[in-house]
């Protein structure tokens, strides 16, 4: 696994609402990446209404753990996810999608489980994307971000201070749409 050996430690030991802190901004800086490749799409609205309410979920630690295993669900349904598919996915904006559901899929299922095995596989699903993405661009800098990213809020801990939540999150961001302009550029138009 790709993830650095101190956030894997740290996943395992920290409370549940550091480690949701944690997966909420994985989801976060992969979102716009999705957003941003489906709301094109009209028959993929509702999809991305289900993404922007799922972050808004993520980073609240009130919302109730049954509530995500219905995105879980949801997500699950996505046709990123469609495990009947026996084709290859070769296209760039598909292959992208795919890892931003996926890590998203596995936020929400960390916060319904509070399986920190779950929290490692969406970091390791957040990496994996950036490491292709780095793959298939000029400036390979994504994966080293992300990597970065993982580190600073682990070493961050305790949060809890709403503003340092809101700052990490306004971070993630505007990072995410970085990686969605990177993304487009490399797409054909």
């Amino acid at each position: 696994m790709v993830v650095d050996e101190a956030v894997a430690t740290a996943l395992r030991e920290q409370s549940q609402a550091q480690v949701g802190v944690f997966v909420a901004g994985c989801a976060e800086r992969m979102a716009q990446v999705f957003i941003g490749l489906r709301s094109d799409d009209p028959e993929r609205g509702g999809d991305v209404d289900t993404v922007v309410l799922l972050l808004e979920e993520l980073w609240s630690a009130e919302a109730p753990q049954q509530q995500f295993q219905e995105y879980v669900d949801s997500l699950s349904g996505f046709p990123e996810l469609d495990e009947a598919s026996d084709e290859e996915i070769i296209d760039a904006g598909e292959i992208y999608s795919f890892y931003a559901v996926l890590g998203m899929r596995y936020a929400a299922l960390y916060r319904s489980s509070g399986d920190a095995e779950t929290a490692l596989k969406c970091a390791h699903s957040c990496l994996t994307a950036m490491g292709q993405l780095d793959q298939n661009i000029p400036v390979a800098t994504f994966f080293a971000q992300e990597a970065e990213c993982q580190q600073r809020v682990i070493s961050s801990y305790p949060l809890g201070e709403v503003d340092e939540i809101a700052q990490l999150r306004n971070a993630d961001q505007v990072i995410s749409r970085e990686r969605l302009e990177a993304l487009k550029e490399r797409l054909p138009h």
